[in-house]
């Protein structure tokens, strides 16, 4: 099952993925470097997220971003 939702960047190191949490229940989410790379994220963006299951959900991460856009963009 996907669903949509506001993430908040809490961790972005350059060349690797980043963690956010969600806005609506701070469960956390991992955000792939592909994502990343492409919409340059740092910590503290606000971003909506398309998540779906992490396939690998380890450290307490049940979320993984399939697709991001930051908030304010057409």
């Amino acid at each position: 099952m996907a669903l949509k939702a506001t993430v908040i960047v809490t961790n972005s190191v350059e060349g690797r993925g980043a963690y956010a949490i969600r806005a609506d229940n701070d469960e956390r989410v991992y955000i792939p470097h592909s994502m990343t790379d492409k919409t340059e994220l740092e910590e503290f963006d606000e971003v909506l997220a398309i998540l779906v299951t992490n396939p690998k959900p380890t450290e307490g991460v049940p979320w993984m971003a399939i697709k991001v856009k930051r908030l304010g963009e057409a």
